[in-house]
């Protein structure tokens, strides 16, 4: 197969790119866009027979371009991979895919959405020179890998106007090359750093100059990279194993012909090879992915692009290194700058109803307790409202306030607080009683930049509290207008008929939805102190029989119905990914999930799954959306896949059997 490319942007590095395109034998350049006709006529003029286009979308539009080469600087991947994936072409994007690990996970996204091959042009990465360093790791020619020192950097004089000193052009030496060796290093290692430390010095753009890092990896391996656009380093990698050392002169221009080092004790030996330009081996691959009609190179696939781009964003933040693109200020709807289009078809809705109203919700409330940052929360809200969700759940004590905060940036720069439902909570201990309930809300308010909550629960009971304190106090705040509908999370069965019994005593408005644990697996015990589920038949029965509705957190059993137990038991190490920030403890999934129970309704799940082609988790979720009782499932999703996942449980249907089978596994044929 040909590939016929197509080169966005008109940069030095493009021009680097079409002469390696001409010295392939599996491209073409068939067409370049730019900002600008003048631009792009130049370009074409450079590089013969090539169509110019006066701009990007124009070139996105092309009917003989195969594959996007994406060469802007680094803050306009993010818009420009997704909309050449939108516009079903293969894209090959100049590394660092995207500004931040949320970009190139919404990047990640849209090319499965899309179905299209996406690639992050580490150019070095595809080369025999690195080839053949992986297959001398393979065969342990050092040994056991302890410790590896990689540098990529040079000394530019300083310019503000700069790209390389621009901090709106995500400027600095970890962007721009600091990238290289963070990859050398994750692919040596073959896994993910556990932590990372670094100093450095910063320009007064207030980008890195000159910075090094420390990975640390399980074991107590570690890996020393450093950096800079105003500092010169050797530019080489070493690998120091326990019988040797393995070094790499010029690992990331990749010479015609290259050479490895590998010595061990006092024995050197030197691999060497010759190669072509670097980047035609990065056109051959796409070329060979685009045959073999696959989504991801594996070269160079998507995990080791979100496991660079994690630590990237570690480096950064340990130098208080902030682009303007991840500003509250800043934030702009997604890719396109127009608002999101929603698409309802993928979402189900029910409705709650008080004695004033009725609200209609989205099936699957988006939990907002586990976001890591403000860019990352608005790309997961993003993608769960465009998929039709509306209504999301928060609380006064989540991140201390950021997690409100987060949401309420979020709803007002994408101006949809008409069109969604949000989800409070408050009176959490030790400061559940009443009186607190007032402050704590207006604050909340004030952070979610709203004048009122659809929805509020009170986050923990007090039974020292008289339930009609709380009812009264509750009716007043709905009289004020400043919530709609209310509720008890972690509230027993007694305490909400109690309360229910009151206000219908009383002429007040009732409770009329609960936020309890509930999930196919039963918790062994409280996860936290104060913790009740509604796993209980008799708390399902009476929230049938009295219509009220149930908004289940840990709906999925926070893990249980993936590989992960698995893992736990066969090594009784920790299996936590370290870009899984929300991800509860090993300790914790064994003490309140592990049981001969939950295990024999997981092994149900694992086989239901596998007859409807589908996750198990995605049937633990289903198994909440199918109850009697209505359910509103809280979801924790920490990236696009887990939602993704998710929102295929809508799509489930589970039969009275099946339903029966999952409860009560020792039954089933």
């Amino acid at each position: 197969m040909a590939t016929r490319w197509g080169i966005l942007a008109t940069g030095r590095i493009a021009h680097t790119f079409a002469n390696a395109v001409n010295l392939s034998s599996t491209g073409t350049l068939v067409a370049v866009g730019s900002r600008t006709q003048e631009s792009a006529d130049r370009f074409a003029e450079t590089w013969k027979g090539t169509r110019a286009h006066g701009s990007y979308s124009e070139l996105l539009k092309d009917p003989e371009v195969d594959a996007i080469y994406i060469s802007t600087p680094h803050p306009q991947h993010y818009e420009w991979c997704i909309r050449a994936l939108e516009a079903k072409k293969a894209v090959l994007c100049e590394k660092p895919m995207g500004i931040n690990h949320p970009e190139v996970m919404a990047m990640i996204n849209a090319a499965q959405r899309n179905e299209q091959l996406l690639v992050e042009a580490f150019m070095y990465r595809f080369h025999p020179q690195t080839i053949r360093l992986r297959e001398l790791l393979a065969d342990e020619v050092v040994g056991e890998i302890r410790h590896v020192h990689a540098t990529f950097g040079f000394h530019a004089p300083f310019n503000p106007e700069s790209r390389l000193f621009s901090k709106a052009l995500a400027g600095g030496g970890i962007m721009d090359v600091g990238c290289y060796p963070v990859s050398m290093v994750r692919m040596i290692f073959g896994r993910e750093p556990v932590s990372v430390f670094a100093g450095g010095m910063l320009t007064p753009t207030g980008v890195d100059a000159a910075t090094a890092a420390l990975l640390t990896f399980d074991g107590g391996i570690t890996a020393h990279v450093a950096t800079g656009v105003g500092q010169q380093f050797d530019n080489t990698v070493t690998i120091y194993g326990s019988n040797g050392r393995i070094h790499v002169s010029f690992p990331w221009l990749c010479p015609a012909a290259w050479e490895i080092d590998v010595i061990v004790g006092q024995d050197k030996t030197t691999e060497s090879g010759s190669g072509l330009n670097p980047y035609v081996y990065e056109i051959d691959e796409i070329d060979a992915c685009r045959t073999a009609s696959a989504l991801e190179s594996p070269i160079m696939d998507w995990d080791d692009s979100l496991g660079n781009a994690f630590v990237l964003d570690q480096w950064r933040k340990a130098l208080d290194i902030t682009f303007p693109q991840e500003e509250k200020d800043t934030l702009v709807a997604p890719v396109y700058g127009l608002p999101i289009a929603q698409n309802q078809a993928a979402m189900q809705y029910a409705s709650i109803t008080t004695e004033k109203e009725t609200l209609q919700l989205s099936r699957l409330v988006m939990g907002c307790d586990n976001q890591p940052s403000l860019v990352h929360a608005a790309i997961m809200f993003d993608e769960f409202y465009s998929n039709g969700g509306t209504t999301f759940d928060t609380a006064y004590i989540y991140g201390g306030g950021r997690m409100e905060s987060y949401l309420g940036s979020w709803i007002k720069s994408r101006d949809v607080r008409d069109s969604v439902q949000v989800i409070g909570k408050g009176a959490h201990s030790p400061l559940n009683f009443p009186a607190y309930i007032r402050p704590q809300l207006e604050q909340s308010l004030d952070r979610l930049q709203t004048d009122h909550l659809d929805v509020y629960f009170l986050h923990r009971d007090n039974e020292d509290v008289p339930v009609g304190e709380w009812v009264d106090a509750l009716n007043d705040l709905c009289s004020e207008g400043l919530i709609r509908a209310f509720g008890g999370s972690n509230w027993s069965l007694d305490r909400v008929r109690r309360a229910n019994t009151y206000a219908e005593k009383n002429k007040k408005q009732k409770l009329t939805a609960l936020s309890n644990q509930f999930s196919l697996a039963r918790m062994n015990e409280p996860i936290w102190p104060g913790c009740i589920s509604a796993n209980d038949p008799d708390f399902l029965n009476y929230l049938v029989a009295d219509e009220i509705s149930l908004m289940p957190w840990s709906s999925q059993a926070r893990g249980f119905f993936t590989d992960r137990p698995d893992q736990i038991q066969a090594s009784g190490n920790s299996a936590i990914d370290t870009r899984s920030w929300a991800q509860p403890a090993d300790v914790e999934m064994q003490r309140c999930w592990f049981s001969d129970d939950n295990f024999q309704r997981r092994r149900q799940a694992f086989a239901l799954a596998k007859e409807k082609n589908c996750e198990p988790i995605q049937i633990a979720l289903a198994f909440v959306l199918g109850q009697r009782v209505q359910t509103f499932p809280l979801i924790g999703p920490r990236f696009l896949a887990e939602l993704t996942s998710c929102l295929g449980a809508l799509k489930i249907r589970l039969s009275v059997e099946e339903m029966h089978k999952l409860v009560h596994p020792a039954t089933a044929a």
